[in-house]
C-alpha cells in the first residue's frame, strides 16, 4: 500500500554556463563549457514511522540537488592531398552534490543512502578488511553481528574464510569492540566521472575509416546476486560462475570470494560492502566502419549515381577491470542479463 500525494510537484532547476569557442592554428578548433545546475523539489521518498505498517513511503516534493560540471572538445582537421584526417577528442567531468532533504538526515535506499554533502545515491555499507585467516584472527577481532567467538566452532558459524569488517563506529571513528549496522559508511558511488571519447575520421583517395570510442574515467559498481554470491539465483538455475572457482581456501588466501558455501548459507559475507565494489572505469571500441567509393566512371557505366562497398563492427572490445564478461555501463549489476554483443556487417549502399 502507498500513501498518495495530491501536493507532489514536477522537480525545479535552474542553470548557468559559460563557454569559449577557439581556432587555432588554422587545423584545430577548441570547445569549452562550464555549468553549474541547481535543482530544487526533488521527488524522493519520506520515510514513515515503523506504526505506519509497512505501507510504502510516499512520494514528496523535498531536498535539494547541485551538479557542477565542465566540457572540453578538441577537433583536428586537415587534408594531405589524397590523404583526409579529421580526429575529436571530448573529455567531460560533473560533480554531484545533495545540498539538502528537508529536515531528513538521510533517505536510505537498501544498497545506497542519499545524504546531504554526499552524491546522491552513494552506495553505503560496511568497509572489508579482507578474510579471516585463521581462528586466532577471530577470537581476537570485534564481535561481529553478535556472534562472538566461541571456542572450536570459530564464532557459531564464523570460519576461516569469512569476510571481516572494519570497526568504525566507537568514538573518533574507533573501534567499540562490535560490528553492527552502526560501521556502515560511504564506500562507493555509481555516478560517472571523467567521460570521454575520440572520434576518428580518415580518407585515402576513395577509402573511408571511422573509428569511435567512449569511456569513464572513473566509477564504481556494486556486483550482487548470481554474480557475487555462487550458488544464488532469482530468476535463472542457481550455478557456479567461473569466476566462483576463485574462492578462499588456506592455499588461496586472497581469493575473489569467500570461502564456498550451500546455497543461502553465505551469512554475513554477501551483506553490502566494500568487497563487492568495483572499478567500473572503462574505454570501449564501440564502432569501426571501413568503405570503398566506387568510381564515378564505373558507376555512371552502369547508371547509377554511386556506390559505396563497407563493412562495419559495433562493439568491438572494451577495456576494463570490472569482471570478465560483466558490462560496466549496467549499474548494480549480477549475471542475470545478456553479455554485449560483437556485431559485424558488410553491405552496399546504391543510390540511383
Amino acid at each position: 500500500m502507498e500513501f498518495p500525494n495530491q501536493q507532489i510537484e514536477w522537480e525545479k532547476s535552474n542553470q548557468w554556463n559559460v563557454g569559449l569557442d577557439l581556432g587555432l592554428a588554422k587545423y584545430f578548433t577548441v570547445t569549452a563549457d562550464y555549468y553549474v545546475r541547481s535543482l530544487k523539489d526533488m521527488i524522493l521518498r519520506q520515510p514513515l514511522p515503523s506504526y505506519a505498517g509497512g505501507a510504502t513511503n510516499p512520494l514528496i516534493n523535498a531536498g535539494k540537488m547541485e551538479n557542477r560540471g565542465w566540457e572540453v572538445a578538441l577537433n583536428y582537421k586537415r587534408r594531405f592531398r589524397d590523404f583526409g584526417v579529421d580526429v575529436t577528442g571530448m573529455l567531460s567531468d560533473v560533480k554531484n552534490k545533495v545540498t539538502s532533504l528537508a529536515g531528513n538526515s538521510f533517505l536510505d535506499g537498501g544498497s545506497v543512502r542519499t545524504q546531504e554533502g554526499q552524491p546522491f545515491n552513494s552506495y553505503f555499507g560496511y568497509k572489508a578488511l579482507g578474510y579471516f585467516q585463521d581462528s586466532n584472527q577471530i577470537k581476537a577481532a570485534p564481535v561481529q553481528f553478535g556472534t562472538p567467538y566461541n571456542g572450536a566452532n570459530a564464532g557459531v558459524g564464523l570460519k576461516p574464510g569469512d569476510v571481516q569488517y572494519a570497526d568504525l563506529s566507537g568514538p573518533d571513528g574507533k573501534s567499540d569492540g562490535k560490528i553492527d549496522a552502526s560501521d556502515r559508511t560511504f564506500i562507493g558511488n555509481n555516478f560517472p566521472r571523467y567521460e570521454y571519447s575520440l572520434n576518428l575520421n580518415f580518407s585515402y583517395k576513395n577509402f573511408d575509416l571511422n573509428i569511435f570510442g567512449q569511456g569513464v574515467g572513473k566509477r564504481d559498481n556494486y556486483l550482487t546476486g548470481t554474480g557475487a554470491v555462487p550458488f544464488s539465483s532469482t530468476d535463472f538455475a542457481a550455478s557456479l560462475l567461473q569466476i566462483h572457482k576463485d574462492y578462499w581456501s588456506p592455499s588461496n588466501p586472497n581469493a575473489t570470494f569467500p570461502r564456498l558455501l550451500p546455497a543461502g548459507s553465505g551469512g554475513n559475507n554477501y551483506v553490502v560492502s566494500s568487497l563487492w565494489i568495483r572499478n567500473a572505469a572503462y574505454f570501449r571500441v564501440k564502432n569501426v566502419n571501413l568503405g570503398y567509393k566506387i568510381p564515378e566512371a564505373v558507376t555512371h557505366s552502369i547508371k547509377i549515381a554511386s556506390a559505396r562497398i563497407f563493412v562495419s563492427a559495433a562493439n568491438v572490445i572494451t577495456f576494463t577491470k570490472s569482471w570478465k564478461g560483466f558490462d560496466p555501463e549496467i549499474n548494480n549489476q549480477n549475471a542475470e542479463f545478456y553479455p554485449l554483443m560483437k556485431t559485424f556487417t558488410a553491405g552496399v549502399n546504391v543510390n540511383f
